[in-house]
């Protein structure tokens, strides 16, 4: 039986998560190794302009992903933020955050985390403190008050007059995420902070400003960079009276003095948040903003009802655990969500290493995949996605892998053979279920998005399919290219092969299986389209044929096997008699496939990949590649992951909807803390991959890196498991 927490809702009914577990965090494998997560567990709070990751100490960490993914309150260790809480009753200071702080105490402190807020609640020698930090959501695709409301109520339940001191201080030190580990002197971008009060707006605020001998570094704001040279300005701002700020460059700190007669209580009410607009009236708006939340002193978000408006209640759910774990998924896309100012669209991050550890927006598929759920609860922040997506994507019709900085989009070393394929998912299902076929026909500037000739939707998705079918292209045996990976990156890292024998003669299955599932959607939604917006007559009839010729390949090759290969690579089939879970998802989805032979690849799948497993299929069968980062049974060597086994559960659905129900609850984090409660990371987000059971590390995000420094908290698990859910109950 695990002591980490439990799940509740609060007073709105809106999940939450008491976390009563002792920190530092540790825990230790059967073998006594130590398991790699952070020893401060991560808990998100946001909106589509700002992330703010609180921890159980009652540390937090101010992010902007708005113009780069930069940390404004940076601390000295990587992933962390700078800011302290105190609280002094009758002389006797006492630390309120902190791993040495009461926050650490679990008999001294209660640790309470939900949609929207993070709650402590300590007690102290006959005064309790609430200390409760809150996040307003966003209600459009491009707006978001950039702070969060602290409230704090002290009550004296000594039974004698005490006098206190409440301390409240963050630290101003911006630091772009993907220059954390980079050595300060390398940087060509230094930053200077100067600190400054307003009496009578009772608020102070640190200006940064960045400074570079190269003048292509600090362009004006508009232009691409891989470098942010227009910081946000940091800000504190008291709404309650007798506040005393002070301060230097290196942060900012507001005390509030008071005394409390027997029994009586004094509400203290913060706003903490940074502001790109310099000017006064920005920040007056955001502060605006966050005085109408409501007064509280109990583990509940002060817009809670903000947030009641924004996630569904999903009342047809007859299983209430299930439904409020869908609730809380619905709640950590929009936290992720993340808004672009480059682009002037919102997307939702992965998260976990890409986003919140290296600094860049990767991949672009999984950004399709996280909007996939959008399109029956948010069909506008969907839309917003496609956008944001097109506006990543060339007049040529490749789609950008990597953004980092303001707006720099790239493809670094990889020349990925799927990205267009997730795009035509995302677009089949949002026209599919929103019926937006006007969507056609909007128009966008194709990457780098600024002074470009415009594109309608149509002609991008026709230049993206030209791609797929003559760049991208298909091999000898007439299946969808490989390049040098498709879904799968580590097929990049993992086979020592000389790529320049390889890049243009590797296959696919799992691109194949992709193409003729998806197109068997998206054509008949695309002849929908056509009778709005024209224009599209030429592409379905391409797409039709295309599709044809990949379909009557892929039987082919599959013949009166059991499961379809998994790729063609260095001129080896893989897969023929060790079943890659790859392609099987999207296979059992192929119309053209019958009944029976799709009810024979699920009993396959059954005895090859989900013996053993807990949680769904693994990658592999048996693991068979060998390289000292990626342990048989770990990550894309034989790990389970969210993204592989959604398709699954689709497909499973059309021909048995009861056992597709069933995948579904193995998959969500209630049976995941269930069947790990030794391990954090199993209750409230998760990694994009979990390990197998084939090696001891089962149940964790991969152990081979150490997870000791970084949030594990991804999109993936919930945008899957939300997904599949509305799929499933269509």
């Amino acid at each position: 039986m695990s002591n980490i927490g439990h799940w509740s809702s609060d007073k709105m009914g809106l999940p939450c998560f008491e976390y009563t577990e002792k920190i530092p965090y540790s825990a230790k494998l059967d073998n006594g190794t130590d398991v790699k997560l952070p020893d401060d567990p991560w808990f998100l709070l946001g909106n589509y302009r700002f992330t703010l990751f609180t921890h159980i100490s009652g540390e937090y960490e101010l992010i902007s992903g708005h113009r780069s993914w930069a940390r404004v309150n940076q601390g000295s260790k990587r992933n962390s933020g700078v800011n302290l809480s105190a609280i002094i009753v009758d002389g006797e200071k006492y630390a309120l955050t902190g791993m040495d702080s009461l926050a650490a105490d679990t008999e001294k402190c209660r640790r309470i985390f939900g949609c929207g807020f993070a709650n402590y609640f300590y007690e102290i020698d006959g005064v309790s403190v609430n200390r409760n930090l809150s996040v307003k959501p966003s209600t459009e695709v491009d707006n978001g008050a950039s702070a969060f409301l602290l409230t704090v109520t002290v009550k004296n339940k000594s039974g004698k007059t005490v006098s206190c001191t409440y301390s409240e201080y963050v630290g101003a030190n911006f630091e772009g995420i993907q220059f954390q580990t980079a050595p300060k002197e390398w940087l060509p971008l230094k930053y200077t902070n100067e600190y400054s009060e307003n009496v009578s707006d009772n608020s102070a605020k640190v200006t940064i400003t960045a400074h570079s001998d190269d003048p292509l570094l600090v362009p004006d704001r508009e232009s691409m960079s891989k470098h942010d040279a227009f910081p946000p300005l940091l800000f504190m701002k008291s709404l309650s009276e007798n506040t005393a700020f002070s301060g230097d460059s290196s942060g900012i700190n507001a005390d509030v003095s008071f005394t409390l007669a027997p029994d009586e209580e004094k509400t203290i009410r913060i706003i903490i948040g940074y502001s790109f607009e310099y000017g006064a009236s920005m920040q007056d708006n955001i502060c605006a903003e966050l005085a109408s939340g409501k007064i509280v002193s109990e583990p509940v978000c002060a817009f809670a009802d903000d947030w009641l408006k924004i996630i569904p209640d999903f009342e047809g759910e007859k299983d209430e655990v299930l439904r409020r774990e869908l609730r809380w998924h619905v709640y950590n896309l929009e936290a992720m969500a993340t808004y672009s100012e480059y682009y002037g669209e919102t997307k939702i991050p992965q998260g976990t290493i890409y986003d919140y550890d290296w600094g860049c927006h990767a991949s672009a598929r999984d950004n399709f995949q996280h909007a996939l759920p959008l399109v029956y609860y948010n069909p506008k922040l969907a839309k917003s996605v496609l956008r944001y997506m097109l506006k990543r994507t060339t007049p040529f019709g490749e789609i950008r892998l990597i953004e980092s900085g303001n707006g720099y989009a790239e493809n670094e070393r990889y020349f990925t053979s799927d990205q267009q394929l997730y795009f035509f998912l995302l677009l089949s299902e949002y026209l599919r279920v929103t019926k937006d076929y006007a969507f056609m026909s909007e128009k966008v500037q194709p990457y780098p998005a600024k002074n470009q000739t415009e594109m309608t939707a149509a002609e991008l998705t026709e230049k993206c399919f030209i791609f797929l079918r003559d760049t991208i292209g298909t091999g000898a045996h007439g299946l969808v290219k490989l390049l040098n990976s498709d879904w799968n990156d580590a097929v990049y890292y993992i086979e020592k092969v000389p790529y320049n024998n390889i890049f243009l003669t590797g296959e696919s299955h799992m691109n194949s299986a992709m193409a003729i599932s998806i197109f068997q959607t998206l054509i008949p939604q695309l002849k929908e389209a056509a009778k709005c917006c024209g224009q599209l007559d030429r592409l379905c009839e391409s797409m039709t044929l295309y599709r044809s010729n990949i379909l009557r390949a892929y039987l082919a090759d599959m013949g009166e096997r059991s499961f379809p290969r998994r790729m063609y690579f260095n001129g080896e089939p893989y897969g023929d008699d060790n079943m890659f879970l790859e392609p099987q998802g999207f296979t059992l989805q192929i119309n053209e496939l019958s009944e029976d032979r799709k009810r024979l690849l699920y009993e396959e799948m059954k005895k090859r990949v989900y013996s053993g497993e807990k949680l769904g299929a693994r990658e592999q069968e048996a693991p068979e590649f060998e390289d000292e980062g990626f342990d048989k049974g770990s990550r894309e060597n034989g790990g389970f992951w969210y993204a592989l086994n959604g398709p699954v559960i689709i497909g499973v659905s059309q021909f048995d909807k009861a056992e597709a129900e069933r995948l579904l609850k193995n998959m969500t984090l209630q049976h995941l803390s269930e069947e790990f409660p030794q391990y954090w990371s199993s209750y409230w987000s998760a990694a994009d991959n979990i390990e197998s059971s084939l090696i001891p590390e089962e149940g964790l995000p991969d152990q081979s890196l150490t997870y000791a420094n970084i949030p594990v908290y991804c999109a993936h698990p919930h945008a899957w498991i939300l997904y599949c859910y509305y799929r499933i109950n269509e």
